[in-house]
């Protein structure tokens, strides 16, 4: 049985471990991508740290980033990752390792976990949103995933959802990013608590502490303020996956990423702004989940099944 380093890069996080082609994890750690000022230290660092605490050895790796190109197996003008507009990562892993790799989007090798080892695997026609420090989608259309004419499908995160609205990191206003990620989130808390009377529990979280989490769960406790975000939050949401779903007829859609942890509120917010936006006759036909894979790092498993894929093809 071969094993396979999996590396999925966040804006926040870099989640890397050894798994076999199985799925189970030998191996796993976590850096924080603020860390590294360029993807060669990140390189560099993941090589040196599997050298001091891991004993397995690995055939390939897999690599999971936002903003990927995956024709030419770059990372291109991603907004939350400040290193350089377009970052070769193929090309530096490979110089570093001496392995094959396989650069994908990380949405996409989220979409190609949860159909190896989720629970997309009869599904043909599905698509996996991750939020997180960005918006990510990846899609599988007729049993295959979708990259476009450019390799560069997927940029749920900047479609807009309100002209005119929030200066986007992509240098556009309004998209849905700006909303729905993490910044966004805790953006919009500020706002709605700036003109509160004073009565939330956020108002004791001070400014810099105050994450989505945080605001998940004060919402669990019927935090009107909390509640008031939320409701605007998975409102944006549901405008953004109504657009896929009326263009696109998925069977159902996966929400994965650090924000989808909190547990259901979210989901069951979402899922009744998505009855005033989707097409009457598609309603009923659509699930919407929280993915299993958001417990085991469903980043990582993408990226394992995705070099697995390319170096042993395998039926999906």
């Amino acid at each position: 049985m071969n094993n396979y380093l999996g590396v999925d890069i966040g804006g926040t996080n870099v989640c890397f471990g050894v798994v076999t082609e199985n799925g189970e994890f030998l191996y796993e750690n976590t850096f924080k991508t603020t860390e590294f000022e360029s993807a060669e230290d990140l390189a560099e660092s993941i090589q040196q740290h599997l050298k001091k605490n891991c004993k397995h050895q690995f055939t390939g790796i897999g690599i999971g980033a936002p903003s990927v190109n995956e024709t030419n197996q770059s990372m291109e003008f991603a907004p939350n990752i400040s290193w350089g507009e377009i970052v070769p990562l193929n090309e530096i892993f490979a110089a570093k390792f001496n392995l094959p790799i396989r650069v994908i989007n990380d949405a996409n090798a989220a979409a190609i976990g949860e159909k190896v080892f989720g629970e997309a695997t009869d599904q043909n026609n599905f698509a996996v949103i991750t939020l997180g420090t960005g918006i990510g989608l990846g899609l599988y259309i007729d049993n295959k995933i979708y990259l476009g004419s450019n390799g560069l499908a997927g940029e749920l995160g900047h479609t807009i959802v309100r002209r005119d609205g929030r200066e986007c990191k992509c240098g556009n206003f309004g998209c849905l990013e700006t909303y729905v990620a993490k910044d966004g989130i805790v953006k919009t808390a500020k706002e709605k608590l700036e003109f509160s009377s004073g009565g939330s529990v956020l108002n004791n979280i001070s400014p810099s502490n105050l994450t989505p989490i945080e605001i998940m769960k004060a919402a669990r406790k019927e935090d009107p303020v909390a509640l008031e975000i939320i409701q605007t939050v998975t409102r944006d949401l549901a405008f953004g996956i109504s657009q896929l779903v009326n263009i696109l007829d998925l069977e159902c859609i996966y929400l994965s990423g650090g924000i989808t942890k909190s547990g259901n509120l979210l989901k069951r917010k979402t899922e009744k702004h998505l009855k005033s936006y989707i097409l009457p006759n598609m309603r009923d036909k659509l699930n919407l989940r929280i993915s299993t894979l958001n417990e085991i790092n469903g980043g990582i498993l993408g990226a394992v099944a995705t070099i697995h894929e390319s170096l042993v093809p395998v039926s999906i």
